[in-house]
């Protein structure tokens, strides 16, 4: 006779895959709803991350000294750092004023409703502690810029910094240099080593210095396609102020500034050249062709060069000497400078 195995039946393993079966329901709506969430987040500053995390990343990470050991995790740091600065600022910003977003980014948290007024307020406040403790854990010298960059959010958002146009250029100015200054820190491999003050010294960032002055003299760009929304909202820009007068600067201040900066870096011809061009064909673009639809375009190559300039921002700062000194040495060329460095940091011949 063949035998049969009996099989018998066990209460136990029935109970566990029953409860198995209802917690899978669970586990997809908990993960939905962490999907969300982070969605909201994101959209908080997803208008960011072109026209700042990019460029801001490129350098900051750009000019920060050379990493020898583990470089990646250092700049997604420096990244990861910036994007919470970033939060903050957007949080307090569309906060501020969630009626301008309805008609103009209606996508946006608030106004899409992903996220109540109410709540996205209690966000803005956490954020203050949130991004000193992490600046804190990089570092004391990582705290600073992020302390300046609190408190000038602050002043914009609540004094109608935001609402004077030379105001707003140079809280922009100061604004990206500290969001730059901490990337850099953050993403630099000796920010423990030396003072707090020797660490933040002015002459460590020549490169900031100089960005500051174009970012302030010439961030107006931005306003020229949003003239009539500011009208409306009371914001009063200078190419609101000064129509004529801001229109003329920038075929004036963009090749003046690409001048002064070839001079600095000493770039090779042709890309001195294509950043010369550039400044030009943008400068006299905003200066002639002023219909909506063309300013549009003319921030647009404004960004490209913008990018160069910190293209060349990192030439320049490649190129200073490691004694810390505000002038760079002329006799040394962009290779034998990137070569020494490279052979301090990593013992290349």
């Amino acid at each position: 006779m063949r035998s049969h195995s009996s099989t018998f039946y066990n209460p136990s393993s029935f109970i566990a895959s029953t409860s198995s079966l209802r917690l899978i329901p669970r586990i997809n709506a908990f993960s939905k709803n962490v999907a969300f969430h982070l969605e909201t987040v994101f959209l908080f500053t997803k208008s960011d991350i072109k026209t700042t995390v990019i460029p801001v990343s490129i350098l900051a990470i750009g000019t920060a000294p050379l990493c020898s050991s583990q470089p990646i995790e250092h700049a997604l740091k420096a990244i990861f750092w910036l994007w919470m600065i970033l939060l903050q600022f957007n949080l307090f910003n569309q906060t501020i004023s969630p009626e301008e977003d309805a008609e103009n980014k209606p996508w946006r948290p608030i106004p899409s409703g992903r996220i109540s007024l109410r709540n996205a307020i209690i966000a803005r406040w956490i954020s203050i502690p949130a991004c000193a403790m992490l600046s804190s854990y990089f570092g004391s010298a990582v705290l600073v810029p992020c302390i300046l960059f609190t408190v000038l959010v602050f002043m914009y958002n609540f004094f109608d910094c935001d609402k004077n146009g030379f105001a707003k250029s140079l809280f922009n100015g100061f604004g990206y240099s500290m969001m730059a200054l901490g990337t850099s820190l953050v993403a630099s491999c000796d920010k423990a080593s030396g003072s707090i003050f020797e660490t933040l010294n002015y002459r460590n960032f020549p490169e900031l210095t100089i960005f500051f002055f174009v970012i302030s003299t010439t961030i107006h760009a931005q306003d020229f396609q949003d003239v009539e929304g500011d009208r409306e909202i009371g914001r009063n820009t200078i190419p609101m102020m000064l129509p004529n007068v801001s229109r003329i600067s920038m075929p004036i201040l963009l090749p003046l500034w690409s001048v002064i900066i070839i001079s600095l870096c000493h770039p090779p011809a042709w890309l001195a050249a294509i950043y010369l061009g550039l400044s030009m064909v943008v400068g006299f673009r905003f200066f002639l062709m002023r219909e909506v639809k063309h300013d549009e375009w003319s921030y647009v190559l404004y960004n490209a060069w913008l990018s160069l300039t910190i293209v060349h921002m990192g030439l320049y700062k490649r190129q200073a000497p490691q004694s810390v000194s505000w002038a760079m040495e002329p006799s040394h060329s962009f290779s034998g400078n990137l070569s020494g460095t490279l052979s301090r940091q990593f013992g290349v011949c």
